[in-house]
């Protein structure tokens, strides 16, 4: 623990430098990283057994349960500090920052993605659309570091791949022209991921209660809350409402209200909480998942948009591979027939193996019928005019599928070509 000890001191003579500008604290914090490299020999048992141990701790930056698994501050003064955040299942939601600083990878790794937004309708200053684009993607090892600017130029998202993954975090404790501090939501919407209300998080709680009572007004209760207040409210009271019951559904009955009151605006966020219950989805699944490359196709599923992004990055990390046949290996493995070396099934699609052929030859980019002619080369069709429309209907679900449809986003193919491997 003598290197966070070190580096503190060394950060505040080079900051002190700086004439503490916020600006130049990324640069700081990272080369301060890259000098004492505490990634070096780094155990994540040691930090907990000094927390055990300890008499006294440096303040801590949060002692309420949220962000990080734990996170722990291991230097303090009274401008920035130095955390360790300890990850098992957690991911992080698209955001920005509303400090300075820069993070090294201590332990394990994840997926790195980052985001440019392009604002196309204010709200407040809690709320705004928008475009909100992957501008790039990556791989962060054990030793890489990233800088942290504040405000809309980093905009970024961390998926987690090992159990557990562990990154030092150097940070000042606020940077007063930052702004607030924005959540993205895919396809667009920036939220205040840090407003706090008291009478809004009192709503929110009594939420809670509805839903697990089914009370008889409860439909009437959240219909009133939401024709009586802004935007920003029905927003927040839809997505604790989602976040309770993991359903789309639960918001269908408020829809009309939502739409009478706020008008076009709250069309917008329809496909908001549909992609938040795809990723809540697959959230909830990665839970189950624990080998490391199967996590990191969760990880591509939930980052990227497109299967041509999908099949790069699997190239990039298994360069001698070929990305369909690895694609289709952890399918079978997560979604197939059960067997003694396979759990099978784990994201809740089971797929037989009809099911498995279409898929690939979907994943090729093969058009539809092509895909029937495979099946009837390969399985006997008795009954071709009943069972042709039932593989249409089989492949309409795979593209629509919340958990694979980045890889059928472009499927059906505008040309006959087919996708090559490799």
């Amino acid at each position: 623990m003598k290197v966070f000890e070190e580096m503190g001191r060394l950060l505040q003579e080079q900051w002190r430098r700086a004439h503490h500008d916020e600006q130049a604290f990324p640069d700081i914090a990272a080369g301060v990283l890259e000098t004492l490299a505490p990634y070096q020999n780094f155990e994540p048992m040691e930090p907990l057994s000094w927390l055990y141990k300890a008499r006294l701790l440096p303040r801590q930056l949060t002692i309420h349960p949220g962000f990080g698994q734990p996170p722990l501050t291991v230097f303090s003064d009274h401008r920035f500090v130095i955390d360790l955040y300890y990850w098992i299942d957690g991911t992080t939601d698209i955001h920005q920052h509303g400090f300075s600083g820069a993070f090294q990878v201590l332990h394990g790794g994840s997926i790195h993605g980052h985001y440019r937004w392009t604002e196309e309708r204010r709200i407040n200053s809690r709320m705004a659309f928008g475009e909100l684009a992957l501008h790039s993607i990556n791989e962060l090892r054990v030793g890489d570091i990233q800088r942290i600017p504040s405000g809309r130029s980093y905009i970024h998202s961390l998926f987690h791949l090992d159990r557990p993954s562990v990154t030092c975090v150097v940070r000042t404790l606020n940077d007063p022209e930052a702004g607030p501090q924005y959540a993205y939501r895919k396809p667009g919407l920036a939220v205040d991921a840090l407003y706090e209300n008291v009478h809004l998080a009192k709503v929110e709680q009594s939420l809670s209660l509805l839903v697990e009572l089914s009370h008889p007004m409860r439909s009437q209760l959240i219909s009133e809350l939401i024709s009586n207040n802004d935007l920003y409210t029905t927003y927040v009271v839809f997505l604790r409402l989602v976040k309770l019951t993991r359903r789309l559904e639960v918001l269908d009955e408020f829809w009309d209200v939502a739409i009478r009151t706020h008008g076009a605006l709250a069309e917008r966020l329809i496909p908001v909480f549909k992609e938040t219950v795809r990723q809540s989805a697959l959230f909830g699944k990665r839970e189950l998942v624990k080998e490391p490359e199967h996590r990191y196709f969760l990880a591509l599923l939930l980052n990227v948009d497109d299967v041509e992004g999908i099949l790069r990055m699997v190239r990039q990390r298994y360069p001698g591979e070929e990305p369909v046949e690895l694609i289709m290996k952890w399918v079978t493995t997560l979604c197939g027939p059960a067997d003694a070396a396979q759990a099978g099934d784990t994201l809740g699609i089971p797929l037989d193996e009809p099911m498995l052929v279409v898929f690939r030859q979907m994943l090729l980019g093969c058009p539809p019928p092509q895909i029937i002619e495979r099946l009837k080369e390969t399985f006997e069709i008795e009954d071709e005019e009943r069972e042709v429309p039932h593989l249409m209907e089989l492949m309409s679900a795979l593209r629509t599928s919340p958990v694979f449809r980045p890889l059928f986003s472009s499927w059906p193919p505008s040309d006959t070509s087919k996708r090559h491997q490799g």
